[in-house]
């Protein structure tokens, strides 16, 4: 009898040891990457913006683009972020609001709508066959920010004309945004996105 007393107790405690624990977790937060207006973005004073494309081409012109490929150390839900002595700091509680691919594909897209007013812009694969003026294909070589410095988009990127038949131009996007608070999540997916809105220009003028 006693022995069972005992083992009742235990069990209560370790059953509210579990619950402060679990109250004491803080909740976790989620991000998106935001599609920057074409007046929000950066102009490169080098380069002249590049002038719409002609109605009657962009009526022709339909776009797929291949789903973004991401680095590995990426491939995960939280936020990740470089730390001194050449450390990657995972935000336990810092979540992004779906696999971070699928959420760059859609901004990239997105951004290419934007940039080349009147084309079509698809997301590939597609459901049933449609014909492609030209492909595109990225890959992101990085994509974050430092805890006390700027978010940094490297990418790698092809455009292929012929329905994807024909390599056009082979392209490298270098990009930096500084964080308007250093380390917060929040401004740390602000400033990512911006880089991706970028990348969608340089992409857009090769595409031309």
């Amino acid at each position: 009898m006693a022995h069972a007393r005992h083992a009742r107790r235990l069990l209560l405690c370790a059953s509210a040891l579990a619950l402060l624990a679990a109250c004491s977790t803080p909740p976790s937060r989620f991000y998106h990457l935001d599609a920057v207006a074409p007046d929000a973005a950066p102009q490169d004073a080098a380069r002249p913006a590049a002038a719409p494309l002609r109605g009657a081409e962009a009526q022709r012109r339909v776009i797929g683009v291949e789903g973004v490929k991401i680095p590995g150390y990426l491939d995960r839900s939280e936020l990740v972020m470089r730390a001194p002595g050449n450390r990657l700091v995972v935000r336990e509680f810092d979540r992004w609001g779906g696999p971070l691919d699928e959420m760059v594909t859609r901004k990239l897209l997105r951004n290419l709508e934007a940039d080349l007013p009147g084309a079509e812009i698809v997301g590939l694969p597609l459901q049933r066959d449609f014909p492609l003026s030209q492909v595109v294909e990225v890959t992101l070589d990085r994509f974050d920010a430092a805890e006390d410095g700027p978010a940094v988009l490297e990418a790698r990127w092809r455009v292929f004309d012929q329905g994807g038949d024909r390599l056009r131009r082979l392209g490298h996007t270098a990009a930096q945004e500084p964080v308007s608070a250093a380390g917060d999540p929040g401004a740390v997916a602000d400033a990512l996105s911006r880089t991706l809105t970028r990348l969608a220009q340089d992409i857009a003028s090769a595409l031309r």
